[in-house]
């Protein structure tokens, strides 16, 4: 992609994109944005819906890999090799600390709750969003079909995100 193909897409003028972004970077740093507000918004709704502590923890992984899948181009985004500095893009970088904030809140909540162990929480929301960003890019390149044939993805990715999980919690937690 290209800022002029971009430009044509849009049907603007190639020099007219330049009137907004500075180059090609710029104009994936605020698609980009744009994506991650809208995944900050998702995993917001499905914590909000949640029940319990534990459940709104689930649920926000499974609402981070459900939203790569339905989004799967926007979310390969993230992986352009222009956004590879986002202290380069502060309002990016905004974004993306506004996402994770979800879920350091959450797992300081379940740390309140007797549900997670009690360790520094940023690490271990560092190693949560880690774990599931890396199952969401299986689900966007369809690999989650190996560890399980036939059955569905979603599903495949819940019990994945629960899987996961469990190595957060504290070891006076019930199950």
């Amino acid at each position: 992609m290209s800022l002029s193909a971009a430009a044509r897409r849009v049907g603007v003028s190639p020099q007219a994109t330049y009137n907004h972004f500075r180059d090609k970077g710029e104009l994936l740093a605020a698609a980009a944005e744009e994506m991650v507000r809208a995944l900050e918004q998702r995993l917001r709704e499905a914590r909000d819906a949640a029940a319990s502590p534990g459940e709104r923890l689930e649920a926000t992984g499974q609402a981070y890999v459900s939203f790569a899948r339905e989004r799967a181009a926007q979310f390969r985004l993230l992986s352009a090799p222009e956004l590879a500095s986002t202290a380069r893009y502060p309002t990016l970088l905004a974004a993306y600390e506004a996402a994770f904030a979800i879920l350091l809140e959450t797992i300081e909540e379940c740390q309140n709750a007797g549900v997670v162990r009690r360790d520094a929480p940023r690490p271990l929301a560092a190693a949560a969003w880690g774990m599931v960003h890396g199952l969401a890019w299986l689900a966007v390149d369809g690999q989650l079909s190996v560890a399980s044939p036939g059955e569905d993805a979603s599903r495949v990715a819940l019990d994945a995100v629960r899987v996961l999980f469990r190595g957060l919690r504290s070891a006076t937690a019930r199950p």
